[in-house]
């Protein structure tokens, strides 16, 4: 939604950017120190099944993606990892989360200082290409077990759900079972049900965060939002996250009735669209140099949020998790639960297996968010998330909507022409009769 900049709106720091930065430091720490400390380490995809670890007692997380994006962020040390994988033999079409990953693996050097923080084990999920397989080889690589948990493939909504949920929390079980042989650990059943109900809280709190950013001026800025969303990547379950996430919900609802902006010249609004490249978030300031600013989009709000969309096609948070008439009395009803969670969410990597419905849940946004425009990137670092790009183009286009692609790698910055980048989206803006603002 495009805005005359008939007024500058008043803007003051987030007080919560700190906490958060705070918990992202503390987080890498815990990794570095688990062995150290007497805690387990388990690896495993950022936003996968972290909830299940929650069962061996005190543990600590390692998520490949946000590690591999972390170190994606840093040109120089990236380019080390990448090499490194590429070396061992492995492709630039592979992806770009797990080649940093796997590289600091084989350099033995953590991003953070000190030799690579070596898992106890791998505890995986299988919903896109390759990433069972991926955390088989650093299985093989590193000597240490590794168990796989199959995802039924298919966006929600399908015929068989009831199925689909029943076989995964079967799954589920199994994994258990697994973790208990396999760690010598008598598994906590209390443990992993409050760590469920905490992830449910987390996820739900953010999507009300998302949609505080519906306000004109918005609260939030997408920069900032794919920092503030980090805990619920690394920390889910646990309820520091939970916390956080309240807490930066009031402090975002404060805004909103002060009418605070993310933004102080805000006069247009649009939608990201895919994995930003994490070495070019400067992207967002350019943009923020003509008045506009993204409210978010799909990658941003349903990776880590969970959502009810109601036949309307409005996305809604769901209500807490004491309001839903749901006791978790045993391991099964848990998993049970878990299992509906974890597919039924709106969740983004649901969107590989249909572009319908990723063309609908992009324009549901672009319109509830009330954005005037679509940025999009044709990330090659992520076939699942790059999946349907230019058919959601081509949706956006005949709907009648402005869109603007650019191609990149979102953490090989080998593959990103910056300045390219820059006057391709330069040019878009103007083309929508906006202009460089005065500093």
């Amino acid at each position: 939604m495009k805005q005359e900049l008939d007024r500058i709106y008043q803007t003051r720091p987030l007080q919560n950017w700190n906490k958060c930065r705070e918990l992202r430091q503390q987080y890498y720490k815990d990794v570095a120190g688990a062995k150290e400390q007497g805690r387990m380490l388990v690896g495993g995809s950022s936003g996968g099944l972290n909830i299940l670890a929650f069962g061996m007692g005190d543990v600590v997380w390692f998520g490949g993606e946000t590690y591999g994006a972390t170190i994606g962020a840093d040109p120089d040390f990236s380019y080390t990892c990448l090499e490194a994988t590429e070396a061992e033999g492995f492709g630039r079409d592979a992806c770009v989360y797990w080649r940093n990953y796997f590289g600091s693996m084989l350099l033995d050097k953590y991003y953070f200082g000190g030799p690579f923080p070596k898992p106890d084990m791998l505890l995986q999920h299988h919903n896109c290409d390759m990433q069972g397989k991926a955390y088989q080889l650093l299985s093989q690589y590193m000597g240490i077990p590794v168990y796989c948990v199959d995802q039924p493939p298919g966006p929600w909504g399908e015929e068989r759900t009831e199925h689909r949920i029943k076989y995964f929390a079967g799954q589920l079980l199994d994994a258990i079972a697994w973790i208990e042989k396999t760690s010598g650990r008598k598994y906590d059943d209390e443990r992993f049900a409050r760590a469920v109900i905490n992830d449910w809280e987390a996820c739900r709190t953010w999507a009300e965060i998302c949609l505080l950013n519906q306000n004109i001026p918005a609260p939030l800025d997408q920069k900032a939002m794919l920092n503030l969303f980090l805990p619920l990547m690394v920390l889910r379950g646990d309820d520091r996250s939970v916390q956080f996430y309240r807490e930066l919900k009031a402090e975002v609802e404060e805004r909103v009735r002060d009418g605070i902006a993310a933004l102080a010249t805000e006069r247009y609004r649009y939608i990201h669209e895919g994995i930003p490249a994490w070495h070019f978030l400067r992207l967002f300031n350019v943009l923020q140099e003509y008045g506009a600013i993204s409210v978010g989009g799909l990658y941003m709000f349903s990776m880590a949020g969970h959502w009810d969309v109601g036949d309307d096609g409005i996305w809604r948070a769901p209500r807490p998790f004491k309001e839903l008439g749901i006791e978790l009395k045993s391991r099964e009803d848990t998993a049970s639960f878990y299992a509906r969670m974890f597919l039924g969410n709106v969740n983004y990597k649901g969107s590989f297996w249909s572009v319908e419905i990723k063309n609908q849940q992009i324009l549901q946004i672009y319109g509830q968010w009330r954005a005037g425009g679509v940025v999009m990137h044709l990330n090659r670092g992520c076939k699942g998330t790059g999946g349907y790009m230019l058919e959601n183009r081509l949706a956006l286009i005949e709907a009648g909507i402005p869109v603007v692609a650019y191609e990149g790698n979102a953490a090989d910055r080998r593959e990103f022409d910056e300045a390219q980048v820059i006057d391709r989206l330069e040019s878009f803006v103007e083309s929508q009769g906006l202009s460089k603002l005065p500093k």
